[in-house]
């Protein structure tokens, strides 16, 4: 028996229906029934397979409630059938010359009469059933859209996520959130669709999971902090709230001896976060509790315009040399073009008392114009030290 293809240009003499928790479903073609000869729609193929012909794909098109269009492509022998999560009409710029292939518009007719073909379009009880096996992940609530030219369904996503099937995470917490335990490099997207990368510590703290924005070695401090020329201390630190992607390092290259976020990207992180702190030698040590300092941002808001000079401010938990407090106050320098984020164990002028054996002005977790051997992140030019932001 030798299989005879219908025209690229075709009608279904018959309706097909289904029907779904007692709503009818009746699919056709598009009114014009034609193929778009040397075109298709690229980046919406949720599946992809190889057919007979594309009376078939046409079917697995309309089988798949997701499906407003498909591609049907030959290539030698091999025949291939791509369904699309989009059309022309929902997505006109992605709809491409491509020889050889064509691209078919799916229509679709919804209603409680059954063979009675009306659009879904004003009827608030219409289903079309996509949302039966929740096509939405991480906790994503879907709602169906019987509108048939548009997408078939709408994936309501929690705060932490983002995209189609809130399938991207916002932050380190998100990814915290969907399951992921391993510390290490994570792709970050924001609310604009642009990703970048993040390393997320999932250790620390039960519940909370942090993103780095800022890395160094103490022989690279000179970048971060002050400097001495000539003789002379020179001051041309960088803060959070007022820096350029000029001075960003290796922003897009998270690393451990000298890495300073891009600042749209440290922006976003910021939106998502709830609290910040300060580690020393995570590359080699991993979470230390002996030199480390955390705080909300409500407390002490590092992304904020201020200007700072040995003020106290409430810690949720500080810790230098093994002298350690909870939820006591410690004093910060913070200035654009003074005094990079910084506390100073050798000034006893808030609750926090690191004295014993301080320094002369020692700097802690940042500064570094004095710096003290017996602090974790000053131990050596290989120390490191490493600011985060992060939340539960």
């Amino acid at each position: 028996m030798i299989l005879t293809l219908l025209p690229i240009f075709w009608k279904l003499t018959e309706a097909e229906s289904h029907c779904s928790l007692g709503k009818c479903q009746t699919y056709g073609l598009d009114i014009n029934g034609d193929a778009m000869e040397n075109s298709e729609l690229v980046g919406h193929v949720f599946h992809e397979s190889a057919t007979m012909n594309p009376i078939q794909c046409h079917m697995w098109c309309v089988d798949d409630c997701r499906c407003l269009s498909f591609n049907y492509k030959e290539n030698n022998e091999r025949k291939a059938c791509e369904l699309n999560e989009g059309s022309h009409y929902t997505n006109e710029s992605s709809l491409k010359h491509s020889p050889g292939s064509r691209y078919y518009n799916l229509r679709r007719e919804f209603s409680q009469k059954k063979h009675h073909a009306t659009s879904c379009d004003g009827d608030v009880t219409c289903v079309n059933g996509c949302c039966k096996n929740n096509p939405c992940q991480n906790g994503g609530t879907c709602t169906e859209i019987c509108e048939p030219t548009s997408v078939r369904y709408n994936c309501s996503c929690p705060a932490k996520f983002i995209g189609r099937h809130c399938e991207k995470r916002k932050s380190c917490q998100a990814y915290k959130a969907a399951g992921e335990k391993s510390s290490g490099l994570y792709t970050i997207t924001d609310d604009s669709d642009q990703s970048f990368q993040v390393f997320c510590d999932f250790d620390s703290e039960p519940g909370f999971a942090w993103n780095l924005i800022q890395s160094f070695s103490l022989s690279k401090k000179d970048i971060f902090g002050a400097s001495i020329a000539d003789g002379i201390l020179h001051f041309d630190e960088i803060v959070f709230f007022d820096y350029d992607d000029d001075n960003a390092i290796s922003g897009d290259h998270p690393n451990w001896q000298a890495y300073l976020i891009i600042p749209a990207n440290l922006a976003w992180l910021g939106a998502q976060s709830t609290h910040w702190r300060a580690t020393c030698r995570y590359d080699t040590d991993g979470v230390v509790y002996t030199d480390y300092m955390k705080t909300s941002l409500a407390n002490f808001n590092i992304l904020s315009p201020q200007t700072q000079s040995g003020t106290c401010h409430k810690f949720e938990f500080m810790n230098i040399r093994g002298h350690e407090c909870l939820n006591c106050t410690a004093p910060l320098w913070y200035e654009k073009d003074e005094n990079s984020l910084h506390t100073d164990s050798d000034k006893n002028i808030c609750e926090f008392n690191g004295k014993t054996s301080a320094v002369y002005n020692e700097d802690n977790f940042g500064g570094y114009g004095a710096v003290n051997p017996l602090h974790r992140c000053s131990s050596g030019p290989n120390a490191t030290t490493q600011v985060w932001l992060g939340g539960q």
